[in-house]
């Protein structure tokens, strides 16, 4: 004689499941929502760092029509970043560039070690000024970009440029570029 019992035990453990799963996907039919939350839940979160210039002390020299003034911005969290946004305020409304270099080397004659990384262009049509009244500063955003960002130098340092397009920047008018990145694993 044989025992089914064990086979018994089986076939109501995948009974069980079965209706447990078909629970499931009736509850994602009727509440999607719930189902995209705990999707949403189990996803790594992005942590995005910010590295700002200071007026004082960074792009203070007077920048003549299509010449440019080199920064080193300190406070990277990684030499490998991803830059997410760049904004800027100014206290004219001119037409900018922002170049992106990955020495602070900058600018070379050869094309083979030129540092040049990228560029994110403003335009004056662009700036944006809150307050009027005793406040005179514009304020300039990108948007969102992606541009893959590697510090050669292993210094942790932000290589830019402000470049002047169409006014000359005189030597006591202000700017600061805050540039939003998360760290490239």
């Amino acid at each position: 004689m044989t025992d089914n019992r064990g086979i018994g035990f089986i076939k109501d453990a995948f009974r069980y499941m079965w209706d447990r799963l078909t629970n499931c996907f009736r509850v994602q039919e009727m509440f999607p929502w719930a189902y995209d939350q705990a999707q949403d839940a189990s996803k790594v979160e992005t942590i995005i760092y910010t590295v700002r210039s200071d007026k004082d002390s960074h792009f203070t020299g007077a920048i003549a029509n299509g010449n440019s003034e080199n920064e080193n911005l300190t406070g990277l969290s990684a030499n490998k970043i991803r830059i997410k946004r760049v904004k800027a305020i100014c206290e004219e409304n001119w037409a900018f560039d922002v170049a992106l270099w990955q020495k602070d080397t900058f600018q070379t004659a050869d094309f083979d070690t030129d540092a040049w990384c990228g560029m994110v262009g403003f335009i004056a049509a662009n700036g944006v000024q809150i307050n009027s009244g005793s406040y005179t500063q514009y304020y300039y955003d990108s948007g969102a970009l992606d541009i893959t960002y590697e510090d050669l130098d292993g210094t942790f340092e932000l290589h830019c440029s402000y470049v002047a397009r169409d006014a000359n920047k005189g030597a006591d008018e202000e700017v600061v570029f805050i540039v939003d990145y998360e760290p490239v694993a």
